[in-house]
C-alpha cells in the first residue's frame, strides 16, 4: 500500500492549561457594602420606633386617665383598648415623621447663607412640600385619636370643651362648633410652626460631628437627651400657643367679619358661622373657654413630644458609626468597595471604619494592610482605587471651596469645526438655449404699450430702482445711517431682547417704589421703636452668616477630614508594610494635593481674621453702642466660620506631621514643586 493511499490524521491544537484570562474589577459598593450597612441601620430603625411607641404609650395613658378624671384603675396600662390607642397613635404620630426623615435624609447641609435665602430654598424641594402634607396629616390624626380616646366629642364633665362637629341647638343645627374649630387650627398652626423650625434648623441633614472625634458610640437615649427633649418641647408648645391665641383672635374680629361683607362668601358661610359674629369680645372668651384653651395646650405639646422624641431618636442613630468590614472575608476590599459608593451618606460610614483600619495597631491589621498594598488582584489594584477615589474627593470639594460654595460654571459651547472648502466645479459647457419667444410677436396698439409702460414691472420702475440703488451708494454714511431698512432676524433678536429687558427694569423700579411708599407710609403711622424692631427683624432674616458662608464652602468637610486622615495614616504605615513600594509612587501627589487645600483654608482664614478682628478696648469705647454689638456679632460668627475651617486644616496638618515624622529625611527622595516643597519644609522644619 502507498504512502498517497494511508488515511491522513486530522491536525488539532494541542491542549494547553494556560489560559489568558482578565483581572477582575472590584465590586461596586452596591453589591458589596451598602447591603451590610443598610442592614445595621435598618436594625437601629428598630431602636427609634421602640423608643416612640413607648412615648406613645405613656401618653395615651395620660389622655385615658385625663378623661376618667381622678384616676383609674391599676391595670389600664396593660387592657387592650389601652394597647390598640397606643399602636393608633404611633401610627399617626411617630412613624410617618420617620419614615419622612429617612426619605428625605441628606449628608450635606443645605447651601444658604441667611434665613431668607434658607426659606426661599426650602420652598424649591419637593421634600418640603412633602414634610407638610405629612406634619398637617400627622397632627389632624393625633387630634382626632384624642377626641376618641378621651370622649370629647360627648363631654359631659367640661360642657365648655365639647369636641363635636356641630353646636347642640335645636334652632341652629348646623352651626360649626368653634370648639372644634380651635382645637383643629391649633394642630395646623403646630404643623406650620414645626415644619419652618425643620427648615430653619435643616434637620433633614445629618449632624457628623461625633465621628470625628473619638471612637465612642453615641448614646441612643440618655436622660440628657430625654431632659433636654421634654424641655424644648414644652417651650417650642407655649411659643406656638400664644401665637396661635393672636392669630385666632385676630381672624374671629378682624378677618371673619371683612368676609361676611363680601356677597357671595358671606351666602355660604352665614348658615355655619353666622353666630361668631355675636357673643363677648375675644379677650374675654379666653377666660370663659380657658379648659379648652388648656386641653388643646397639652394637646400641642403631646403632638410636638412625639414628633421631638421621634426626630431626637432618629438624629442619634443615623450619626453613629457602622462597623461591618470585620465579619466579611477580606475587610480591605469591602471598605475600599464602600468608599466607591455614590451615596454620599453611606460613603461616610466606609470613610469613618477606613480610618479605624488605617489606625489600628495589631498584627492582624498589620496584615491586612500589607494585603492592601501588596494587591495584584484586582484592576486597578485596591490600593490604585483608594488612592484614586480619595483624590477625587478632595479635588472637587478643593475647587468648591475655591468657588466659595458656587456652583461650577457651565462650560463654553465648542466652536464649530470649520467646515472644509470644497474646489469650485468646473463649468460644464452646455448648448444655449433660445429662451425668447420664436414666434413672429403680435402688433400691439398705441394705448396697450403706453399702459404697460406705466406697469410695476414696467421700463420706468426698472429705471426708477435702478437709478435709486446707484444713488444709495453715493450718500454719504452719515446719512445712510438714518435711512429705512427691513431688520433682518438678529435685529428682531436684539430689539425682543432690549424689550424684555426694559420690562424687567421697570418693573424692579416699580416695585423698589412700592416699597418705599409702603415703608414711608408704614413710618408715618407706626412708631419709631416699632419700627426699628421691625428693621432690626428684617437684618436678621435677610443678613448673611459669615459661618455659614464657610459651612456652605465645605460641605463636606467630615468626610474630607476623614479622607486625608486616612491617605496619612496609610501612607506612614506603607513605610514598613509596603513590601513592593506601591505607594509610594503616589505619595508626591497626595502631599501636593493635601497642601494645596490646606494653603487654599489658611488664606480663607486669614482673610477672617483680617476682616472681622475686634479693634481693642480703647477703641470700642469710642465706637457706638449698635456698632460694638454688630461687631461683635461678626466676631462670634468668624469664630464659628474658624471652626468650621479647623475640621479639614487640622486634619491635614496632623497627618502631614506624621508623615514628616514617619519619613523624616527620607522625603528628600521624592520631587515637589517650589510653591509645595516650600510649604513641606515648614514642617520639617517644625519637627
Amino acid at each position: 500500500m502507498s504512502t498517497a493511499d494511508a488515511p491522513r490524521t486530522p491536525v488539532r491544537a494541542i491542549p494547553s492549561t494556560l489560559l489568558s484570562r482578565t483581572a477582575p474589577t472590584i465590586s461596586p459598593a452596591s453589591q458589596l457594602y451598602e447591603p451590610l450597612v443598610k442592614g445595621v441601620l435598618r436594625h437601629r430603625l428598630y431602636k427609634t420606633f421602640l423608643h416612640a411607641a413607648v412615648v406613645c404609650w405613656v401618653l395615651v395613658i395620660t389622655w385615658r386617665t385625663w378623661s376618667n378624671g381622678s384616676g383609674g384603675s391599676l391595670l389600664m396600662p396593660i387592657k387592650p383598648s389601652t394597647l390598640a390607642y397606643t399602636v393608633m397613635t404611633f401610627c399617626a404620630g411617630a412613624l410617618p415623621v420617620v419614615v419622612l426623615r429617612k426619605v428625605h435624609l441628606i449628608a450635606a447641609p443645605t447651601p444658604a447663607t441667611s434665613p431668607s435665602k434658607t426659606m426661599s430654598g426650602a420652598f424649591a424641594k419637593q421634600s418640603t412640600y412633602h414634610a407638610l402634607l405629612t406634619y398637617l396629616a400627622s397632627c389632624l390624626s393625633l387630634a382626632m385619636l384624642h377626641i376618641l380616646i378621651t370622649g370629647a366629642y360627648e363631654s359631659t364633665v367640661e360642657p365648655h370643651s365639647r369636641l363635636s362637629l356641630f353646636v347642640k341647638s335645636r334652632k341652629h343645627p348646623y352651626y360649626l362648633n368653634g370648639h372644634l374649630i380651635y382645637a383643629l387650627s391649633s394642630q395646623a398652626f403646630v404643623a406650620c410652626a414645626c415644619l419652618l423650625r425643620c427648615v430653619l434648623l435643616d434637620r433633614f441633614a445629618i449632624r457628623w460631628t461625633s465621628l470625628t472625634g473619638s471612637n465612642d458610640k453615641l448614646q441612643s437615649f440618655g436622660l440628657a437627651r430625654v431632659l433636654t427633649v421634654i424641655l424644648t418641647s414644652l417651650v417650642y408648645t407655649l411659643m406656638v400657643t400664644i401665637a396661635h391665641l393672636a392669630a385666632f383672635a385676630l381672624t374671629r374680629s378682624t378677618v371673619l367679619p371683612l368676609l361676611f361683607q363680601l356677597p357671595f362668601v358671606s351666602m355660604l358661610l352665614r348658615p355655619f358661622t353666622a353666630h361668631f359674629l355675636r357673643g363677648q369680645w375675644t379677650l374675654m372668651l379666653l377666660n370663659r373657654h380657658w379648659s379648652l384653651v388648656s386641653r388643646t395646650f397639652y394637646l400641642a405639646l403631646s403632638t410636638v413630644g412625639i414628633w421631638e422624641f421621634a426626630e431626637s431618636s432618629f438624629d442619634s442613630i443615623v450619626a453613629e458609626s457602622v462597623t461591618v468590614a470585620d465579619h466579611t472575608a477580606d475587610p480591605g476590599l469591602t471598605l475600599v468597595s464602600g468608599i466607591t459608593s455614590t451615596d454620599a451618606y453611606l460613603k461616610h460610614f466606609a470613610y469613618a471604619e477606613l480610618r479605624g483600619f488605617a489606625t489600628e495597631d495589631s498584627p492582624a491589621a498589620s496584615n491586612r494592610r500589607t494585603a492592601l498594598f501588596g494587591d495584584q488582584k484586582y484592576n486597578p489594584s485596591m490600593w490604585s482605587t483608594l488612592a484614586r477615589e480619595s483624590l477625587l474627593t478632595l479635588g472637587h470639594d478643593y475647587q468648591l471651596f475655591l468657588r466659595r460654595g458656587q456652583p461650577a460654571p457651565s462650560a463654553p459651547a465648542a466652536a464649530p469645526a470649520p467646515s472644509a472648502k470644497l474646489p469650485p466645479p468646473v463649468p460644464a459647457r452646455a448648448t444655449p438655449l433660445i429662451r425668447a419667444s420664436v414666434f413672429k410677436p403680435a402688433q400691439t396698439s398705441p394705448l396697450r404699450a403706453a399702459l404697460d409702460t406705466f406697469a410695476s414691472d414696467g421700463p420706468i420702475a426698472a429705471a426708477v430702482s435702478e437709478t435709486a440703488e446707484v444713488g444709495a451708494s453715493h450718500i454719504p454714511e452719515l446719512f445712510r445711517s438714518v435711512m429705512h431698512s427691513a431688520p433682518g432676524p438678529s435685529a428682531a433678536v436684539e430689539t425682543v431682547k432690549k424689550a424684555e429687558e426694559n420690562v424687567v427694569a421697570i418693573v424692579s423700579q416699580t416695585k423698589s417704589k412700592w416699597r418705599e411708599g409702603a415703608s414711608k407710609a408704614v413710618s408715618a403711622y407706626v412708631p419709631g421703636s416699632v419700627a426699628e424692631t421691625a428693621g432690626q427683624v428684617q437684618s436678621w432674616w435677610t443678613r448673611e452668616r459669615v459661618h455659614r458662608l464657610a459651612e456652605t464652602s465645605l460641605p463636606n468637610r467630615h468626610m474630607d477630614a476623614l479622607a486625608a486622615e486616612v491617605l496619612c495614616r496609610l501612607i506612614c504605615a506603607s513605610l514598613t508594610e509596603d513590601r513592593y513600594g506601591v505607594v509610594q509612587r503616589d505619595i508626591p501627589k497626595i502631599i501636593e494635593a493635601l497642601l494645596s487645600f490646606l494653603t487654599a483654608l489658611e488664606d480663607y482664614q486669614a482673610e477672617l481674621n483680617a476682616k472681622y478682628t475686634l479693634p481693642g478696648p480703647e477703641e470700642l469705647k469710642e465706637l457706638p453702642i449698635k456698632e460694638v454689638a454688630e461687631r461683635e456679632t461678626l466676631a462670634m460668627e468668624a469664630a464659628r466660620a474658624s471652626e468650621v475651617l479647623s475640621v479639614v486644616s487640622d486634619a491635614i496638618k496632623d497627618g502631614i506631621v506624621q508623615i514628616v515624622r514617619t519619613f523624616g529625611e527620607k522625603l528628600s527622595a521624592f520631587r515637589f514643586p517650589p510653591r509645595i516643597a516650600k510649604k513641606l519644609q515648614g514642617f520639617v522644619d517644625y519637627n
